[in-house]
This record gives structure tokens, C-alpha cells and sequence, in this order.
């Protein structure tokens, strides 16, 4: 328009007062193109699991609709299909995945009606939540659930038929294990701080079977150590009873058939596979000592000499006392000797023993 006038006319100002002029046209301004975009403004960097999580809503689709919901920090998604996006749902849903993953510090959504009901903000508040709104009308703004909605959309549009709960868990573990581009790592070894075993785990064997040798060597260890109990064959034992009757049955260990179980045998015949928690140490008495018919005639029982009555009137007939084998006694050394000796006399109210 400047370019044309400049044809015709010319005054001072003219460009100036040519915006102006355009400027001021209210049709124009009405069907002027969008600004440009502003730059990106990133959310804060969480640095704990579950601290900031978004949630969103991806539908009607294929008759469904699907609550979406995100951690910020590790990129774990939970998806879950309602019949409807009202606040009681919403609410309901959310109680579900918190009751497996704890509360978050702060939920950011939408400005949905679902989102900004008092009855959400109730349950927020309770909760001790704080809300975090992006703007109107701006869904980039809640960047991190709004890709998450396009990819879980074209997830979902592959499902065509079929059961849609096996298919959509399906895809839940494949987001849950896949390392993210973000963080290096998959939404399961950043949540629950190990990976998920999957079909794809008995590609490699040898791992198994490493991690079971050092799961034996940890064991052997805590053995070695005395932290854990052990029991033998033949080992007497109580047995934890788990019907009626007393707490614990008598059982006798028969062998160890796991790292932790063994296998006992109770009176009446039964066996029974019990864990090592399950049983205790079971003290028997020691058993008396046998004696043979010739053992006993040629065994002398003593007798102390307070068990037998004394009586001044019966003397006691002594016996024939046993043979006695003489040993040499050593003459006393008169030169050695210090001091002289008395004449040692039995007292006269022993002179009806036998000493």
C-alpha cells in the first residue's frame, strides 16, 4: 500500500501515517495471522519420582475415552479407560494409581471442567496437592502429557479389534521398559529402581543364571555367618500346626529340599514341606543307659552309710571285704622327717564298722 501511494502522492510522513491508518482498521486487525510462536518455556526439573505429575484426557476414541497420566521425572505413563471424563471419575481413577504409587506434590492439567470443579479441587486440597493450571486454550503448555496423548493416540488407532485390555497393557509395558530419549533411562528403572523382566529376558540365559549364582553366594554367606538357621536329617523338630489342635506338632526332618524348606515327618506318618520360619528346635530327652545281665553281676553299686539303719543292739555282721592288691610302700625317710608322729586310735562308737 505505501509502495502504490508514493505512485500518486507524497507527503511528509506519509509511511507513518499510512501504519497508522492500517493500524487502526478493525477488520484488519480481526483477520490479522497469529504472532509468532513464543520460545519454549521449560517446566522446573523435578528431581525426586512422583513429585509433578500431568494428566490429561485422550477422546472419545473408538467409543472410549482414556485418562492419561505422566511423572514428570521418570516418564511413567498409567493409562486407563473410562466410560466418561467427569470430576467423580477422574477422582475415582486418580484414588487407584495413587493408592499404588503414593500422592504427588503437584498435578498440572488442563483448564478442563472435570479439572476445575470444586469438587476436584476439594479432593486436591484434602490430598494436599497443589493444582497447577496451564494457560486456556494452550495444550503445548502442558507439554509432557500432550505428547504422551499423541503417542498413546497412535497407539490406540492400531487398535482395531481384539481384547483392548490385553492390548493396551501390552503397550503400557513396552512404554514402561523402553529407555527414554530424555533421560537415558526406562520409567521403570527410574521409578521402582530396577528393570522389568519381560519376554525378551531369556534372550540371554546366561544372565539368569548369573543372577541366580549370586543370589546362591549371598545365601551361602548369610549361612556362613550365622544369620540364618539350618537343620539336619533326623533333627527333631516342631512343626507350626496351620489346623486345629496346638500351635506346634512334634516332626522329625527327613531331608532339605530348597534353600529354605525341608521336609518332616510327624508321628502319625505324615510328611509334610515346611518352610525353615515354620519350624523350631524340639529338645528330646537323653536316653538311659543299657545294662547287659553279665555287666550288672559284676557291677558294685554303692551304698552310702547313711542309708543303712544303726542300731545298738544288732551289730551289723560285716562282710568279707574284697581282695585288696598290696603295693610296695616306700619306707619313710627318717632323715627327711620333721616333725615326730602320733599314734592315730579309732574312736570307740566306731567299733561296730567296718572300715
Amino acid at each position: 500500500m505505501k509502495s502504490l501511494a508514493r505512485c500518486y502522492v507524497w507527503w511528509p510522513k506519509i509511511e507513518e501515517d499510512i501504519e497508522n491508518h492500517v493500524g487502526l482498521c478493525e477488520p484488519c486487525q480481526q483477520t490479522r495471522h497469529a504472532p509468532p510462536r513464543a520460545p519454549v518455556h521449560p517446566w522446573e526439573v523435578t528431581t525426586k519420582p512422583w513429585s509433578r505429575v500431568h494428566i490429561d484426557f485422550a477422546g472419545p476414541f473408538q467409543g472410549q475415552m482414556f485418562f492419561l497420566l505422566v511423572d514428570s521425572f521418570s516418564k511413567w505413563l498409567e493409562v486407563k479407560r473410562l466410560s466418561s471424563a467427569t470430576s467423580s471419575a477422574t477422582i475415582k481413577v486418580m484414588r487407584e494409581i495413587f493408592a499404588t504409587h503414593g500422592i504427588p506434590d503437584s498435578v498440572a492439567s488442563d483448564n478442563g471442567s472435570q479439572y476445575t470443579s470444586d469438587e476436584f479441587q476439594n479432593f486436591l486440597s484434602k490430598n494436599g496437592i497443589r493444582h497447577i493450571l496451564v494457560a486456556p486454550y494452550h495444550p503445548s503448555s502442558n507439554g509432557q502429557a500432550e505428547r504422551v496423548v499423541q503417542t498413546t493416540k497412535n497407539a490406540l488407532k492400531r487398535i482395531i479389534s481384539g481384547d483392548w485390555n490385553r492390548r493396551l497393557t501390552s503397550f503400557l509395558l513396552t512404554q514402561h521398559i523402553t529407555p527414554s530419549a530424555a533421560t537415558g533411562f526406562s520409567p521403570a528403572e527410574l521409578l521402582m529402581k530396577r528393570r522389568l523382566r519381560t519376554v525378551l529376558d531369556l534372550l540371554h540365559p546366561d544372565l539368569v543364571e548369573d543372577r541366580k549364582r549370586k543370589n546362591e553366594e549371598l545365601l551361602d554367606q548369610r549361612l556362613s555367618k550365622g544369620q540364618l538357621r539350618s537343620f539336619s536329617p533326623n533333627d527333631a523338630v516342631y512343626i507350626k500346626n496351620h489346623s486345629s489342635g496346638p500351635t506346634w506338632i512334634p516332626g522329625t526332618v527327613i531331608e532339605k529340599t530348597g534353600s529354605l524348606s525341608y521336609k518332616n515327618v510327624t508321628p502319625d506318618g505324615k510328611s509334610v514341606r515346611c518352610h525353615i520360619d515354620q519350624m523350631r528346635n524340639r529338645k528330646t530327652p537323653l536316653a538311659s543307659p543299657q545294662f547287659s545281665p553279665e555287666t550288672q553281676e559284676n557291677s558294685t553299686i554303692p551304698v552310702s552309710s547313711s542309708t543303712i539303719p544303726s542300731s545298738s543292739n544288732t551289730p551289723i555282721q560285716p562282710s568279707d571285704p574284697p581282695a585288696e592288691i598290696e603295693t610296695p610302700k616306700k619306707a619313710p625317710d627318717e632323715s627327711h622327717q620333721s616333725r615326730s608322729r602320733r599314734t592315730i586310735i579309732r574312736p570307740s562308737y566306731l567299733k561296730d564298722y567296718v572300715m
